[in-house]
């Protein structure tokens, strides 16, 4: 049997260990677990408060998980006290962090046991005492953790919202030109009303692709591709934008450039966010100009570089490039541009580099494997 004094000090360093744990399950089981070692009972109940004041039965040693219901009401009036108390064969610890109540352990002896002593209560409340303080940091720390993503998922619906409605924009303009032209008769608005609904439709399509990347059970899906085409293409796709911001586009692979394997769809969304970021990235647009060139590397590799001579960015900008959710744009940005980018090279088992400097411009190097790697 433990003398009080070596229960006080196994208290203290069981304490330590309760400071170590960082999940809260583990935690309440081993704490009715440790408080059986140094105060025998036949089964321990642990309540914790929850937000609307209801006491919820939480842990039991040795399972199943149930009490009776009145021990519930025992329980209640235990954790309506605050203090600990010893009533017979219940023993009942308060669980107190800050001044604030948390919940109350219960522990019980059958009926041919002692009942609980005063120097068993000491021990079992020095015991409650370090635990509560060791369960209150996990909680806080859970909370902390549950209200990031919960802003990481309200982050991430603002960015898709956002989206959507530019596509519908975009769709809602080819609506109206194709039921113009229906109205009117008028060819040049069906054609036209068509293009931007086929363009609509193909913005769709990227930004699904773009969700879907992101998502950790995503393959890409490897085929023969020609640069050349998907760039003549990309550069057919934002002419119109380009145009109207006074910007020329100079997309080329350099002659012969043979066929390479890989993700058509997310090289082209890799390429088009890219361009877009140079877009927005020209404060002059006088000789505003963006470039991608291709070449062979060498018999394992090509590259494609996508280069602006916009404003350029810091060195601390560029730390922080490829981070979720990262924009210096504002409102405007979503943060998760370059990280598809980033995500897209890496599942190509390639390598992506930055070269920029404020008031010349930035160039984006992508490295790529000619063979998609098996």
């Amino acid at each position: 049997m433990n003398t009080p004094e070596k229960s006080y000090q196994a208290a203290h360093e069981i304490g330590r260990i309760y400071d170590a744990i960082t999940d809260s399950k583990i935690l309440n089981d081993f704490f009715l677990t440790t408080v059986f070692q140094l105060i025998p009972a036949q089964k321990g109940y642990l309540f914790l408060v929850t937000q609307n004041n209801t006491l919820l039965l939480t842990a039991t040693v040795p399972p199943p998980k149930e009490a009776a219901p009145e021990l519930h009401k025992a329980a209640r009036k235990a954790f309506d006290d605050g203090k600990p108390a010893a009533c017979g064969r219940l023993l009942f610890l308060p669980v107190i962090a800050r001044n604030s109540p948390m919940g109350i352990a219960c522990f019980e002896r059958g009926p041919e046991s002692e009942a609980f002593s005063a120097k068993e209560v000491e021990v079992g409340f020095d015991l409650a005492s370090e635990f509560s303080g060791a369960l209150k940091n996990i909680l806080l720390f859970e909370e902390n953790l549950k209200m990031e993503r919960l802003a990481a998922v309200g982050q991430a619906m603002g960015m898709v919202i956002h989206e959507v409605k530019n596509i519908m924009q975009l769709t809602r303009f080819s609506d109206e030109m194709i039921r113009m032209g229906l109205k009117e008769k008028n060819n040049t608005y069906l054609d036209k009303g068509l293009a931007k609904m086929a363009k609509s439709l193909k913005e769709m399509d990227g930004f699904a692709f773009e969700m879907l990347s992101l998502t950790k059970d995503y393959q890409l899906e490897p085929e023969k591709m020609n640069v050349a085409a998907l760039l003549e293409e990309l550069s057919s796709d934002l002419f119109e934008r380009a145009q109207g911001n006074g910007i020329r586009l100079d997309f080329q692979a350099e002659p012969g450039f043979p066929e390479v394997e890989g993700d058509a769809g997310g090289i082209r969304r890799a390429l088009l966010n890219l361009v877009k970021n140079a877009f927005e990235a020209f404060q002059d647009r006088t000789a505003a100009c963006v470039k991608i060139r291709s070449r062979v590397v060498d018999a394992a590799n090509y590259e494609i570089a996508v280069e602006d001579n916009a404003s350029g960015m810091s060195e601390e900008v560029r730390a922080r490039l490829f981070e979720a959710f990262f924009s210096t744009k504002g409102k405007r940005g979503t943060g998760l541009g370059l990280m598809v980018v980033s995500r897209v090279v890496k599942m190509h088992r390639g390598e992506i580099e930055v070269e920029s400097s404020p008031g010349v411009g930035t160039k984006f190097i992508l490295t790529l494997p000619r063979s998609f790697p098996k």
